[in-house]
């Protein structure tokens, strides 16, 4: 008798660690429930709520053959049905698997794809042993050598797509006829944008998958010193139009959410208070990411510390998604219904104002003059009265008298996906600021900040953006190799006559010196050029480079330093190969090693690496024999690190010296490092934070120096 398991599963998504012993966890709650009889068992695949196991029999010495024993368990009621012995050829390897449909559906069909031998290995449920068919000669016609991939497989809408490693192009798996499985190959190459993203990776992930009957495939890009810092995430739904068919890229999934794994990916309505529409779960690095869609963001997760002590991989499932319905609709429905009824919410943010409403109009406008500019901006939002006694401030003019002290850089991103709203966070006195940008950089994102501006990139525009002062500089040429750059870098504010602008490419720096016969401040005239590195020794970082001493610095992911010198038209390049890592000095770099950036801080040249749990700060020392020094107190500065911005300033408020700040978010508070006590702080309620386990960040963020004179 075969143990069940307490029936706490129902519709929820499980999270599923695979390894000795199989378990579960529910993604957003702490359900932890064994899979019985697991050991040494191996989980393929998750599909209508069932999950497919197989287990390698031990042979007997006389045996020529691999024998296992799968089946198929459906969580939710305990069932188990288990499917026929399968023998196997030494040979044969099986690399991915799949249920076609539900075990009680006639003709369901199990799945399974050997790599090595070419074969199709399936199993109808009505039969009593499992049937073999050769498929080596079609992918020989089809010109393709490797094996499909099994994250290349999606079953939508009564059709199989697949796609195989080294092939670009989707086909399609057919039962032509009973126990018949023909490969047919569509004229539609798989979507790439791992080279031509803002957010380029040489080390990407892809997923196929079913998306309201139709494929998807989603791309996920990785970087950083590990390649475990999610950089961004493409999506592309499959249009089928007339004849042909196109990739068309989703910038929202309202009421739908994805789930990535390495043996199980799928999207579902959503119909539970703690997922997430219009997000992507993804199950990596023994970790839950949770990716934003519409504005961007991400957020990690790392609750299954348990699990993380074994040696285990996750991945997720579902249970029947017939069973789901979506909760998004039915809250929309039981709105309408309540306005039908007259039944309205009464907001109360008016009358809790109303006694300092009652103030004469002057001494209300008196005080919005004495106001700081964060307070200033927070009065006008209280109601109609104080917005109408504080006009709005026009950046370009200086209209309004108001105390300016000198502010700290503030962190800035789109408030959307490809929106026409840019937030500002203040980190020092909290304040969270909404611009709106021109409707000409509505399809651009921000790739760079310096003095100020912002630069705005998006396959056929570049340009540098003031968004205080709404001042533009174009660039005159647009370079092509743009899409594919991890960093940026400017020898000066981009309003400098003899400006330079870098771009760090794959095997390549990119760069364009500011020219033209006539001063333009307006126009960034030039031409890119591009210097090629003579060797592949230098693996790129998203981490922008440092323009100091005369020189354009570079770190790549292993910590080796490169630099990039222009002079009088001539271009050199050197790794400073006498350099010893730092990093590689540390306790436990780990896999809780992520980021890595450079910075220049009062007269030195910094490198910084950034742990789960530490920050290590080292300067360059340029004496004959170069060397990186540890660096313990950064004295009255502070560090303000992003990989598409870093730099350093001098606060105004001695309460932000000695600490670096990241473009994290837990909560709505931005994280902070401080040296003085190592550790990590929020700057709202000062509360400590453990690591970046739980932040958030957005995709596009960058500082940005607030000045409007």
């Amino acid at each position: 008798m075969r143990k069940k398991p307490r029936n706490l599963l129902g519709k929820y998504n499980w999270l599923i660690s695979s390894g000795d012993k199989e378990k579960f966890w529910h993604i957003s709650m702490p359900l932890d429930e064994s899979i019985p009889n697991s050991h040494k068992k191996t989980v393929w695949t998750c599909s209508y709520g069932w999950l497919l196991v197989s287990q390698e029999k031990q042979a007997k010495a006389n045996e020529s053959y691999r024998s296992y024993q799968f089946c198929v368990w459906e969580p939710e009621s305990s069932k188990v049905i288990d499917l026929p012995p399968l023998k196997l050829n030494p040979k044969q390897r099986i690399c991915a698997a799949t249920l076609l449909s539900p075990p009680d559906n006639p003709g369901s069909t199990v799945l399974l794809f050997d790599d090595v031998l070419r074969y199709f290995i399936f199993y109808k449920f009505s039969d009593k042993q499992w049937t073999k068919r050769w498929f080596g000669k079609e992918m020989e016609d089809i010109g393709d050598e490797s094996f499909i991939n099994k994250n290349y497989i999606a079953h939508c809408d009564g059709k199989l797509y697949a796609a195989t490693l080294s092939y670009d192009s989707l086909m399609v798996i057919e039962e032509t006829r009973p126990k018949v499985f023909k490969l047919k190959p569509l004229n539609c190459d798989l979507p790439s944008a791992c080279f031509s993203s803002p957010a380029p990776s040489n080390c990407p992930s892809d997923y196929l998958l079913d998306y309201f009957g139709q494929p998807c495939f989603v791309e996920v890009l990785w970087g950083g010193v590990n390649q475990q810092h999610l950089v961004g995430i493409n999506v592309s739904k499959l249009e089928f139009r007339g004849d042909g068919m196109d990739w068309i890229k989703e910038k929202s999934a309202e009421g739908r959410a994805f789930f990535l794994s390495d043996n199980c990916s799928f999207s579902c309505l959503v119909d539970e208070p703690e997922i997430d529409g219009g997000c992507i779960y993804l199950c990596a690095n023994n970790r839950v990411y949770t990716f934003n869609i519409e504005d961007q963001s991400v957020s990690v997760s790392l609750a299954l510390e348990n699990c993380l002590r074994q040696k285990t991989s996750l991945f997720l499932a579902m249970p029947d998604l017939n069973r789901i319905c979506n909760l998004r609709a039915k809250s929309k429905h039981t709105i309408a219904k309540l306005e039908e009824e007259g039944i309205v919410i009464e907001e109360k943010g008016e009358a809790q104002a109303k006694s300092i409403c009652e103030l004469s109009l002057d001494i209300l406008g008196s005080i919005a003059k004495h106001l700081y500019l964060d307070d200033y901006f927070n009065f006008r939002s209280v109601c109609n009265t104080f917005s109408k006694v504080a006009p709005s401030i026009k950046w370009r003019e200086a209209s309004l008298k108001l105390k300016l002290p000198p502010l700290s850089p503030w962190l800035v991103f789109p408030k959307g996906n490809l929106s026409a709203i840019h937030t500002f966070i203040d980190p020092h006195f909290g304040g969270r600021y909404l611009i709106k940008i021109p409707e000409s950089l509505l399809d651009t994102q921000i790739c760079y900040s310096n003095d100020g501006w912002l630069l705005m990139c998006n396959h056929d525009l570049m340009v540098f953006y003031h968004p205080l002062k709404l001042k533009f500089i174009r660039m005159s040429q647009v370079s092509r190799e743009h899409k594919s750059c991890f960093g940026y870098g400017l020898s000066s504010s981009p309003t400098s006559a003899d400006c330079t602008l870098v771009a760090l490419g794959f095997n390549s720096i990119y760069y364009i010196c500011r020219s033209g016969e006539e001063w333009n401040e307006s126009e960034f005239e030039g031409v890119w050029n591009t210097y090629d590195f003579p060797d592949y020794d230098f693996e790129p970082n998203h981490s922008s480079p440092v323009y100091f001493d005369g020189a354009f610095y570079f770190l790549d992911r292993n910590g080796k330093l490169g630099v990039f010198r222009l002079n009088n038209g001539q271009v050199s390049w050197e790794i400073l190969r006498e350099l010893e890592n730092p990093w590689e000095k540390m306790e436990s770099p780990g896999d809780g090693f992520c980021y890595s950036y450079l910075s220049e801080c009062g007269g030195n040249l910094l490198s910084v690496f950034v742990m789960d749990q530490l920050v290590h700060i080292y300067k360059l020392n340029f004496t004959s024999e170069k060397a990186w020094e540890k660096v313990t107190s950064l004295g009255n500065h502070a560090l303000f690190l992003s990989p598409s911005s870093s730099f350093s300033v001098i606060p105004s408020s001695s309460d932000m010296e000695n600490k670096v700040y990241f473009r994290k978010l837990y909560g709505v508070d931005i994280v902070y490092y401080c040296l003085s006590t190592d550790k990590f702080y929020t700057c709202g309620n000062k509360e400590v934070v453990a690591d970046f386990n739980n932040t958030t960040e957005f995709i596009y963020s960058t500082w940005i120096e607030p000045t409007w004179q």
